[in-house]
């Protein structure tokens, strides 16, 4: 090419003995460039042809082709290999020859060296896309099956998954095992066609060879046992009915259908007995962990990486393609902040959210990912308006949105893209969203009791996920999966044996003694469908006497010091979290520390409350989440029992009441630190 030898193989080009070594996506890009006879190209087929159906930005390409001029020594000034057309793409303008025909003297010695890879680069572009598709086995078999059975189990296989899930991957794998098969295969992308039915068959005319746009044409040219791929199909919503009830009846009964797109199949395809019983449909989630390790490595990300972009990438494919991209680059690499990787943050939002129709369904989107789980009420609130039903059914139709027991709720990956970029382009809307969102949360305290009152703490404290202080110490995906209620009879001699075996004889005593005098305080944390997992005593004191001051003398230190800064007053209770612990973990940082969490705040903002003390095994890991919450720690209330030392943290209800509380929790989760938030994604104190 010009006065280069590429060496494709060997990723490098060379000139009079002298060698460059390219990055392999940019000697894919030159090779491909070679391969097109000097037409011109757009960004398009480029991506399509160079990055194996992987998704990059527009950058990526930019920054490739400056790559490639740099290596050529080109300038795009006055170009001698590459041409950038304005609107339309690039073309190679360097003649081009094989290294046996051409090529000059000083490159020959060297020519040698190619190996074959193919008749075409395409066949190099197919083989790296194989090597680097992973998972989707059942998906797989199921499409296998169908190809050898002797009759077709179904006609027609609906993918269906979120933008970036894969589909697209999985239809060229598909296609690869279809033509392996002996299949013909047609591929119909709803991106390159009009959404009306003369524009769909003139695209079918195109891809079998039809001579007329006419639906008998095209049957006359359909191949008996052809298979049918018909990618983003919610580009053609329109044409469902017509698909199925027109074009695709007529298809050879050997043929077999595979649709692609963000949504389930509309009611239609299952209430249809005919074709119910004619579909399946398979829907398509985020990679597994070992698959998702699989991809980075063959992607050649270093494995000390790994764990950081699965953390971000929750096995998201596109996610996971965008990061791999980015550490084949550079080792730079914070795949846990979020802000730190902007273009990632815009490529992932597109591919959740195509078009928001105003800015009311903008704040309603954020007011969902901001909650644990969003219903026309919390919509509501969020817009200060009451007639919310067409916004909530648009927030039910995102792909990314799935149904549960309580309301909405976003895929993870999906909830931290969305409300990160929402806080970069408007934050005082996000502020006001967020205090909406809080304030009717505490409205719902007053009207609730019992478990729905602790689902609403629940809620409270999900809202504040991202603020840094507090984000580490929880785990938000466990969320709804744990709950307390009063301990039974049953279940205290489990609770004493618990406390024994993480904290010795002596606190087993004290736990009894109060297990005896105040039953009530003991909650069972129990697992949603499962047996006790923990506990919690919170203890509820109006009048200490002097034997509760002797067998615990963590009380007898709290009384001291509340005496010393704010005597009780008559009728005024102090509270103290005396016991807490994971059945087997003990005080790690479980989901039963997120129920402590939910029924600690339940009970401080609770009438008479004067003091409140937690004691905590581990003060200094706990400090900085305590901190943030105004429960100051108290080293004079620290006690020792069996050898062992507690650290303790307390607050006066009467000099920052519950009110005022309130607010500051409000205002915190509303006004975070973007990059304390961003780093904090992922990653979790154990």
């Amino acid at each position: 090419m010009g006065r280069w030898l590429a060496q494709p193989s060997l990723n490098r080009i060379g000139e009079a003995g002298t060698f460059r070594h390219l990055e392999p996506q940019v000697m894919d890009l030159l090779a491909f460039l070679a391969s097109t006879g000097g037409r011109v190209v757009s960004k398009d087929e480029i991506i399509d042809a160079v990055w194996q159906g992987r998704f990059i930005a527009d950058a990526t390409l930019t920054r490739s082709i400056a790559d490639l001029r740099r290596a050529l020594g080109d300038d795009q000034r006055s170009h001698q290999y590459i041409e950038t057309i304005p609107k339309r793409g690039y073309r190679l303008v360097a003649p081009t020859s094989s290294p046996g025909a051409a090529a000059p003297a000083e490159s020959i010695a060297v020519s040698n060296d190619l190996s074959p890879v193919g008749n075409r680069v395409s066949d190099r572009l197919a083989a790296a896309r194989r090597m680097r598709f992973v998972g989707r086995a059942a998906e797989i078999e199921t499409f296998r099956s169908a190809l050898a059975a002797a009759d077709l189990p179904f006609a027609a296989l609906h993918l269906c998954g979120e933008g970036g899930v894969g589909k697209t991957t999985l239809v060229g794998e598909f296609a690869r095992i279809a033509e392996e098969s002996g299949r013909v295969v047609v591929r119909i992308d709803g991106r390159n066609v009009e959404p009306s039915a003369a524009g769909f068959l003139i695209a079918l005319s195109q891809a079998v060879g039809a001579e007329r746009v006419d639906v008998p044409a095209v049957m006359e040219r359909w191949p008996a046992a052809a298979v049918l791929f018909i990618d983003t199909y919610e580009r053609l919503a329109a044409l469902d009915d017509w698909l199925r009830e027109n074009l695709l009846p007529q298809l050879p009964s050997r043929s077999l259908v595979v649709i692609a797109g963000r949504h389930d199949p509309s009611a239609a395809w299952r209430t249809d007995g005919a074709w119910a019983a004619l579909t399946r449909t398979a829907a398509l989630r985020n990679l597994g962990a070992d698959e998702s390790r699989l991809y980075l490595t063959k992607c050649g990300v270093a494995p000390e990486h790994h764990d950081e972009a699965m953390a971000f990438t929750r096995g998201h494919p596109l996610a996971l393609s965008l990061i791999a991209d980015m550490l084949t680059r550079t080792d730079r690499f914070a795949p846990s902040r979020l802000d730190s990787e902007p273009e990632i943050v815009r490529l992932l939002l597109e591919t959740f959210v195509q078009k928001i129709p105003s800015r009311d369904h903008r704040l309603a989107l954020h007011a969902c990912v901001t909650s644990w789980a969003t219903t026309e009420a919390t919509v509501a609130a969020s817009l200060e308006r009451s007639d919310v039903q067409e916004i909530f059914r648009w927030l039910e139709r995102l792909p990314f949105i799935e149904h549960g027991p309580y309301g909405l709720f976003p895929h993870d990956l999906a909830r931290d893209v969305v409300y990160m970029h929402f806080r970069w382009r408007d934050p005082d809307a996000a502020y006001q969203v967020t205090e909406r969102v809080l304030s009717s949360l505490y409205e719902r305290l007053d009207r609730t009791q019992g478990l729905d009152r602790q689902r609403v703490w629940f809620d409270i404290l999900f809202v504040q996920r991202y603020n840094a202080s507090l984000r580490p110490y929880f785990e938000w995906t466990t969320f709804g999966t744990s709950y307390a209620d009063t301990a039974d009879v049953a279940e205290r001699a489990a609770i004493l044996a618990m406390v024994e075996r993480h904290e010795g004889a002596a606190s087993a005593a004290i736990a009894r003694y109060w297990l005896t005098r105040q039953p009530e305080s003991f909650q069972a944390i129990r697992q949603v469908g499962g047996g006790l997992i923990g506990f919690v005593a919170n203890l509820s004191l109006q009048d200490v006497t002097p034997e509760d001051a002797v067998v615990d003398p963590a009380i007898a230190r709290a009384v001291r010091y509340a005496d010393e800064h704010g005597k009780l007053q008559p009728g005024e209770l102090l509270l103290y979290g005396r016991f807490w612990m994971d059945a087997e973990q003990y005080q790690a940082l479980t989901p039963v520390f997120t129920v402590v969490a939910a029924l600690c705040s339940q009970a401080w903002i609770g009438p008479k409350v004067a003091w409140s003390f937690v004691a905590m095994a581990d003060a200094d890991l706990t400090e900085p989440m305590f901190t943030e919450i105004r429960q100051r720690r108290v080293r004079e209330a620290d006690f020792e029992v069996g050898g062992r030392r507690y650290g303790v943290f307390g607050h006066d209800w009467r000099i920052e009441p519950a009110q005022a509380w309130l607010r500051l929790k409000a205002e915190r989760a509303s006004r975070i630190d973007l990059a304390g938030a961003g780093q904090a994604i992922g990653k979790r104190i154990t």
